[in-house]
């Protein structure tokens, strides 16, 4: 009998260091699983912070700038140095009123990793015009940048600063 003892405890040592082995296995799978799920997340997440424009994300931006009725601080808001420009973005505001104009965003070109230009066409009453706007991407956002305001603004007959 302390032959068999001896031999179940045995038998029940080697089958704990068994289970334990693939517990050891399983948990080495499982982080090597999660490992990889989260380097994939993190490639993808660099993917898309990454990812380049489109000229929807910047058609919003324009939008919001050429809408007369849009507010001062909207339009401050999709503008490089927006803050500093509300007086004359009120002006804008007026002249818009009374003369509409819209921008159609095409094509997207980019310059480098934040900065991209984009072919827009500038259309009023009396017609149109393609004109290139530069966009900045700042706090994760797009921008319209401070240079390519200045040729809308001299259209309306107002300053630039």
């Amino acid at each position: 009998m302390t032959i068999r003892k001896i031999a179940a405890v045995a038998a029940s040592a080697a089958a704990l260091t068994a289970l334990t082995a693939c517990s050891a296995t399983d948990d080495s799978t499982d982080d090597s699983t999660e490992n990889a799920a989260t380097a994939t997340t993190s490639a993808s997440t660099d993917a898309a912070a990454t990812a380049p424009v489109t000229a929807d994300v910047l058609q919003q931006q324009v939008t919001i700038f050429f809408d007369p009725a849009a507010p001062v601080e909207a339009k401050a808001a999709v503008l490089e140095h927006g803050s500093e420009r509300t007086a004359v973005l009120e002006q804008f505001n007026g002249v818009l009123a009374g003369y509409p104009l819209t921008g159609t965003v095409g094509e997207v070109t980019p310059v480098d990793d934040d900065t991209v230009t984009a072919s827009t066409q500038i259309a009023g009453p009396h017609g149109g015009a393609p004109m290139p706007l530069t966009f900045e991407q700042v706090d994760g956002r797009w921008i319209i940048a401070g240079d390519s305001i200045c040729p809308i603004l001299e259209m309306g007959h107002l300053p630039c600063n």
